[in-house]
């Protein structure tokens, strides 16, 4: 899942209903590592894939609307980068070599050391690699920063397609790039049924994701569409997508497995656009708790694990688990803790990185080039 981007990100006016969405789909996250996915969880609450996808088109959809709105600008490169890596790079890196060094001199039994992969790996975001050739998630600690680091590919490809594509083939590259990745995934499933991973850590094979949000940001920004005809449109996208996933789920197949995430990203983006065109439901995104999550949701997301390990490993001395009513104790009690190592995290370097890679101003000059390019393309 990531959370490493603004919701305000593309200069135009804040949708305060987003800042909401990325808080509840960190609650989902949270909650389902924590009550879910151990031994003895309750499979009821292990929807924090619905979170990971709903991030991953929300990342496509607020990075690519600032690309498109401010990629006219002569610095667009040098200030969008400088602005990313301040924002994500200085708390990742904070987290991965505090989080490996109480690895180090905790007891293996629970702390999970001896299944982590090379610090490098970790801090040059290759950990997807390591997670395709050993088919495990490495130390169980650090196991989320898969996500960061097929956003981080993200970041690096997504400015130069938007830059570069003239405006009008940009929707078909993004449409066949979706398409695509259903036949990466189906691909590797096909080739590799006993070790499936890269179709679940590979840009390429989760590209549909980003795509549709991307999508969904040159809609806003590009195409002149009589929204009000398609909101009722928008809002019932979501419904039938999930009942479409619902129906994939009963037919187990290679097929419905590829197919599967491009549901959940039509049903995510047209959400997304929803809450963007403040449809009756966005009120409740508008929620002070649910935004608080987002506003520290990256921070939260980073350090929620090794909080919980880390506490179950002090107190009870074994790994996570819900088998007990002690272990429930602990994990209940880790809740709150993991919300202040977030928020502590969010206002001590998130916060002020984030401040300061803002005083990097777009320039008031223009990319004649990619002014050229686009009008071209737009003709």
């Amino acid at each position: 899942m990531s959370q490493i981007v603004d919701p305000n990100a593309g200069g135009a006016e804040r949708v305060v209903a987003l800042d909401g969405l990325r808080g509840l789909m960190t609650a989902f996250v949270v909650i389902s590592h924590y009550f879910a996915e151990l031994p003895g969880g309750v499979n009821a609450l292990m929807f924090g894939w619905v979170g990971v996808d709903m991030f991953f088109v929300l990342s496509g959809y607020l990075v690519g609307r600032l690309i498109l709105e401010k990629s006219r600008h002569a610095n667009f490169f040098s200030v969008f980068y400088i602005r990313r890596t301040l924002r994500i790079i200085p708390a990742y890196v904070v987290t991965i070599v505090i989080v490996s060094g109480l690895m180090a001199v905790c007891d293996p039994a629970w702390s999970g050391a001896r299944d982590a992969f090379p610090l490098w790996a970790y801090l040059s975001f290759s950990q997807p690699f390591f997670m395709i050739s050993s088919g495990s998630i490495g130390a169980h600690w650090l196991a989320p920063t898969w996500t960061l680091a097929l956003e981080e590919h993200f970041y690096l490809l997504a400015p130069l397609v938007i830059v570069l594509a003239p405006r009008r083939l940009l929707p078909w590259l993004l449409a066949g790039t979706a398409a695509m990745a259903v036949l990466v995934r189906l691909t590797i499933h096909l080739l590799y049924p006993h070790n499936p991973m890269a179709a679940l850590v590979l840009l390429p094979s989760r590209a549909d994701l980003l795509c549709l949000g991307m999508l969904a940001a040159v809609a806003m920004t590009s195409w002149k569409v009589d929204w009000p005809r398609f909101d009722f449109a928008l809002r019932l996208t979501p419904i039938l997508a999930l009942v479409a996933i619902l129906g994939l789920k009963a037919v187990d197949s290679v097929v419905t497995d590829a197919l599967m995430p491009l549901a959940m990203a039509v049903g995510c983006a047209s959400f997304l656009l929803a809450l963007v065109r403040d449809a009756p439901e966005a009120r409740r995104f508008k929620s002070p708790v649910l935004r608080f999550l987002g506003d520290n949701g990256y921070c939260i997301y980073l350090t929620h694990i090794p909080v919980l390990g880390l506490m179950h490993g002090l107190i009870l001395g074994q790994r996570p688990a819900l088998e007990t009513p002690a272990q429930w104790g602990v994990s209940l009690a880790a809740l709150p803790v993991c919300v202040l190592v977030g928020w502590g995290m969010t206002k001590l370097i998130e916060e002020p990185l984030t401040r300061y890679g803002r005083s990097w101003r777009w320039s008031d000059a223009r990319r004649a080039k990619i002014g050229a390019a686009a009008e071209a393309g737009a003709s």
